[in-house]
């Protein structure tokens, strides 16, 4: 292993969920009440402030930014813009379906996006699968694998856009042009209830991805499943 993998630093999973979820849930749906004299629209500021300042220390600690990350960040400068501006609620939804529906799409259109998901080197170990499948003439079939397995992930992206829509539709249903504090509220309750209405169902989607992504490697390239995965020594 070379010294650049044993140093390579990974995304801490709970930090970014508080710094994208938690954090600004509680300000927006609390922050009127912990600080009535801040104005709504600061408040909504500050809320956001924090999902964009994560980006830029993940990507300054990591120096990696893919660009569902950079889509994560455009899609909180949105949502700060659509309150700042008082835009319709309509907008918010367009925006939370808009992101995950490109994703859907993307995949649908290109084999490459399949591997930068899922059949990268952080995850398999491709070199050695994709020699196993050219030894054994079975790259078509490899091929026909990383197909199913994007169709199988594009449909998560595309309930959760559908999700995501509705979501903000029931939740987020006051103009911020007549109560900006309401708007925060709902914006607040909405961040807050899309792990478990949107995230959760669509992990069963990523899950069933993953499974036959595995189980396809396995019968193209004639490894035992445990040898697919990349196992990095601790050492």
């Amino acid at each position: 292993m070379t010294e650049t993998k044993k140093n390579e630093k990974r995304e801490s999973a709970l930090l970014s969920l508080a710094a994208n979820i938690v954090v600004p849930a509680l300000i927006l749906s609390k922050g009127g009440d912990w600080a009535p004299q801040v104005p709504a629209a600061a408040r909504l500021v500050v809320a956001l402030a924090f999902p964009c300042a994560y980006f830029f220390y993940d990507y300054a600690r990591r120096r990696e930014a893919n660009w569902i990350s950079v889509l994560g960040f455009a899609g909180t400068l949105l949502t700060g813009g659509v309150g700042l501006m008082r835009l319709s609620p309509f907008w918010v939804a367009v925006k939370e379906a808009a992101i995950p529906a490109l994703i859907a799409a993307a995949l649908l259109c290109s084999r490459r996006l399949c591997r930068t998901l899922l059949f990268n080197e952080k995850i398999f170990d491709v070199p050695a699968i994709e020699a196993a499948c050219a030894s054994r003439g079975t790259e078509a079939a490899l091929a026909g694998t990383l197909r199913r397995a994007s169709r199988v992930l594009a449909a998560s992206f595309a309930l959760s856009a559908a999700l995501n829509f509705a979501l903000a539709r029931l939740v987020v249903t006051t103009d911020p042009a007549e109560n900006l504090d309401a708007f925060n509220a709902e914006l607040g309750r909405m961040l807050s209830l899309s792990w478990p209405v949107i995230v959760l169902p669509c992990m069963f989607f990523i899950a069933a991805a993953l499974w036959l992504l595995l189980r396809g490697l396995s019968a193209a390239s004639g490894m035992p499943s445990e040898k697919l995965l990349k196992i990095e020594s601790k050492n």
